[in-house]
């Protein structure tokens, strides 16, 4: 751009970030995703992606018959010291594996996992983001019993609560959700440490289509989190925790560790690879970094721009 007496100063031109896959497709790439180990004790219906190793269970990265076997089901990043069944697709493990019962895929050791497919990263930088969305709905208590309260304002309903509030509350009327018309996705971020759930029953509002596939529970902030009253409905995302479902869960889960999980149940759609999530998230995308040509004008323009101040001062 040139200024009034032939002083020069260098625009730059920024490029766009590179673009990011929507992490919605992450989320209905896998219903199970660990950064570090999982111990699985019960069968997963859908697909499993295991950072760290799998030590222990026998879990069953099923998919659906119709999957081709070339589809990757099962990915472990470390060794699989387990046995394990995996009824349709195929497997990938980084380093070794014990024994798999491999269906109708083929089953690939020693080579590492493509960094193209691993959803840790995203679902990491995004429970953070999610975090810090302004809420629009509410939380209202009655005797024992909590509701999630949307509003047909947004298509996207955010509601923000602490742990006390909810599933260490013990609520043994359990947790409702008022669901208004227009609501596509219920984010719902938990403010809480820990989590040590005895009691607080999913109600029957959780319990469809709806609740399995729209829903998301975001633990941002937890790094240990127990859930043993009741089979859970929707989507875990635990980025910092241990965690235990002890009744299972029925939608997915997005944790560091797993210790147990007693299983993982979805009604999966004919031809599907992976998990039923179909709410619409918002995806993080990182502020765009200049080029590395521009970079090296930086000095320069720099330069420029401050004689041009100093030369307008001394008028």
């Amino acid at each position: 751009m040139k200024l009034a007496n032939g002083i020069v100063v260098v625009v730059l031109a920024l490029s766009a970030a590179a673009a990011r896959a929507d992490i919605n497709s992450q989320l209905s790439r896998w219903n199970v995703v660990t950064a570090g180990n999982a111990a699985l004790t019960d069968p997963v219906q859908g697909s499993v992606f295991v950072g760290g190793n799998l030590v222990s269970g026998n879990p069953i990265a099923t998919a659906e018959s119709s999957v081709a076997g070339t589809n990757i089901t099962l990915a472990v990043a470390g060794n699989i010291t387990s046995w394990a069944n995996v009824n349709y697709g195929s497997t990938v493990v980084g380093g070794s594996s014990v024994y798999i019962a491999q269906g109708n895929g083929t089953l690939t050791t020693g080579s590492s996992i493509p960094a193209a497919i691993s959803p840790v990263s995203a679902l990491i930088q995004n429970s953070l983001y999610w975090s810090t969305l302004t809420p629009n709905g509410t939380l209202s208590t009655s005797s024992g019993g909590v509701t999630f309260n949307t509003t047909s304002a947004s298509p996207l309903a955010v509601i923000d609560v602490t742990g006390a509030q909810t599933f260490n509350a013990n609520l043994y009327n359990g947790i409702n959700l008022s669901l208004a018309s227009g609501v596509n996705t219920v984010l719902i971020n938990v403010n809480a440490g820990s989590i040590s759930e005895q009691y607080a029953p999913e109600l029957s509002a959780f319990q469809n289509a709806f609740g399995e596939s729209h829903v998301l529970f975001n633990f941002y902030n937890a790094t240990n989190i127990t859930l043993s009253g009741s089979t859970f409905y929707g989507y875990v995302l635990a980025p910092n925790a241990t965690v235990s479902l002890v009744n299972g869960v029925v939608g997915g889960i997005m944790a560091s560790n797993i210790s147990n999980i007693g299983g993982v149940g979805v009604d999966l759609p004919a031809g599907s690879s992976g998990a039923v999530w179909a709410g619409s998230l918002p995806t993080f995308t990182p502020a765009p970094a200049p080029e590395p040509a521009t970079l090296a004008l930086l000095p320069a323009g720099a330069a420029a721009f401050w004689a041009f101040r100093r030369r307008l001062a001394r008028r």
